[in-house]
């Protein structure tokens, strides 16, 4: 079915299933009868309280069912959700509230042991927009100036609002912060046309019917768990969210509910199979797999339980899916690329000067599709130089592309290495050390060095009962890369610093190590 609208998808499942299972939390099932019934509540609650079309509104809640029934709710009547990742805290979501312009905020009272309403207090008076705090969870009396969800939900009608009069290609669904890793976050703006026409396109290649079953683990603030959620609901299956992952649950969760599809990085893939000798996982059958290199043995023994994984590419500017893999691609396509350009996408990739660059040879990746954001949220500056006057949108990531349109990324721009003149991409040695039996995990940095500018450093988390010594890792490397992409230091780490969806934040375990090293030579 084609879609117009993201609200447009809850009505289509309300017409045609509105008795079926559509969502669960915990103890918590909600048919799309009763998810309607709560969007509708919801979108009252808003209306209610002056939101309208156009307004911004910042929801910054876990993988829970308010943020569901909220989703639908803004969606119906307009305004655009300014999605927060729930571990923001004060500095983050001040910079992201003020520069959103957003009207309210939903947020916890309490989130992994942390108080979110002290934190708001501190940062009212800086935010003269911010009509609305509204808290989701437990009353605090002592918080004065906040509006609590089930309160608001206790005094709204179930009356359906109408739809406010979208123009999909036009009217905003998301700002989307991107991470922020030069600069302070910039808010993509994507339309209600991006996110569904992308959504439609990247679901394909997953089969998905409404028999399957959805776990939505990756946080649902984030363009992966976002894709997810939707992938689902476009397709009118079940969804069960998760808010915290923990392996061994979720490998209980699996086997109890029949978990058919989940979207996840390998990480997540690799520690669910550690349970496979104790729960019963095999209902799993496909998913996305993507935010690091794919492990060739995973993917292994991934087919070989019958679950069929596919890396993508694609990015929070983009909507998400740019290119894809297909079941009939062999290993080594499956794992060392990213696919080809799915339907609707142009790829291109270019040099430091924006010139086409011969195949095979790495380039920075220039895209264009139905799910290019209109640009970043009141940065002209920043969006003229993101794109260029056809309309190209130049992601910062390197790859190259081969003879039959396979994309293998080796990295982002910004995390070229340059070694006494020599470029090294990190993805590259990180796809080699991923096969060295007994690591688990790996990154390769950039570190300061005063003859080369630059040297390689190998953080490699062990798998559990390795003993791995730095000998051993640049043995490893050698006679298989050349000699000056051989890493110059390895350093064995307990934990990596991780973004909200499970990536490396590289910019931080840079500045980690930095500081290790300077401190050693003291």
């Amino acid at each position: 079915m084609t879609y117009t609208t993201i609200g447009s998808v809850l009505a289509a499942n309300l017409e045609s299933n509105p008795d079926r299972e559509a969502l669960i939390f915990r103890e918590q099932r909600y048919t799309y009868r009763q998810l309607g019934e709560q969007a509708d509540r919801v979108a009252q609650a808003f209306v209610k309280l002056g939101i309208r079309k156009g307004d911004h509104v910042a929801v910054d809640l876990p993988n829970w069912p308010e943020f569901v029934f909220a989703y639908f709710a803004l969606m119906r009547i307009g305004a655009a959700i300014v999605l927060v990742n729930p571990r923001y805290r004060q500095t983050e979501l001040a910079h992201i509230l003020r520069d959103s312009d957003s009207v309210a905020i939903l947020l916890p009272v309490e989130f992994e042991n942390f108080q979110y309403l002290p934190m708001m207090q501190r940062l009212r008076a800086e935010l003269p927009d911010l009509r609305h705090v509204i808290a989701v969870g437990e009353k605090k009396d002592s918080e004065s100036g906040v509006l609590y969800f089930d309160e608001l939900m206790a005094h709204a009608s179930d009356k359906p609002v109408p739809e406010a009069n979208i123009d999909p290609a036009q009217d905003l669904a998301f700002l989307m912060y991107t991470s922020g890793t030069t600069g302070k976050p910039k808010g993509a703006m994507v339309t209600h046309a991006n996110f569904v026409r992308t959504t439609e396109v990247a679901v394909e290649p997953f089969g998905i019917t409404d028999a399957d079953v959805f776990l939505v683990l990756v946080p649902v603030t984030h363009i992966i768990g976002l894709f997810c959620l939707n992938s689902a609901f476009f397709n009118r299956a079940k969804v069960i969210l998760l808010d915290v992952f923990k392996a061994e649950p979720v490998a209980q969760l699996i086997e109890r509910e029949k978990v058919t599809a989940q979207y996840a990085v390998p990480t997540v893939f690799t520690l669910e199979l550690a349970q496979a000798d104790r729960y019963d996982i095999s209902s799993l059958r496909t998913g996305l797999i993507a935010g690091a290199s794919v492990p060739a043995e995973l993917l292994r023994r991934l087919v070989a339980l019958n679950i069929q994984v596919h890396p993508q590419y694609g990015m929070t500017e983009t909507s998400g899916g740019l290119t894809t893999t297909s079941v009939d691609d062999n290993l080594v396509d499956r794992t060392e690329t990213v696919g080809r350009a799915l339907p609707g996408v142009e790829i291109k990739l270019v040099d430091d000067n924006r010139r086409p660059v011969p195949e095979a040879q790495v380039g920075e990746i220039a895209v264009k599709s139905q799910g290019l954001m209109k640009g970043y949220y009141k940065q002209p500056e920043a969006t003229a130089a993101a794109f260029d006057g056809e309309g190209w949108f130049y992601t910062g990531d390197l790859g190259c592309r081969d003879e039959r349109g396979y994309i293998r990324i080796v990295g982002r721009k910004k995390d070229m290495i340059i070694r006494g003149g020599y470029n090294i991409y990190p993805r590259e040695i990180e796809d080699l050390l991923f096969t060295c039996p007994g690591v688990q995990e790996v990154a390769i940095i950039g570190v300061p060095d005063p003859v080369l500018g630059e040297k390689t450093c190998a953080c490699i988390g062990p798998q559990p009962g390795a003993r791995l010594t730095e000998a051993e890792i640049k043995d490893f490397c050698r006679g298989k890369i050349a000699d000056y992409k051989v890493p110059d230091y390895v350093r064995f780490v307990e934990s990596f610093p991780l973004t909200a969806t499970g990536k490396v934040y590289k910019a931080m375990l840079k500045e980690q190590v930095n500081q290790a090293m300077t401190m050693t030579t003291l």
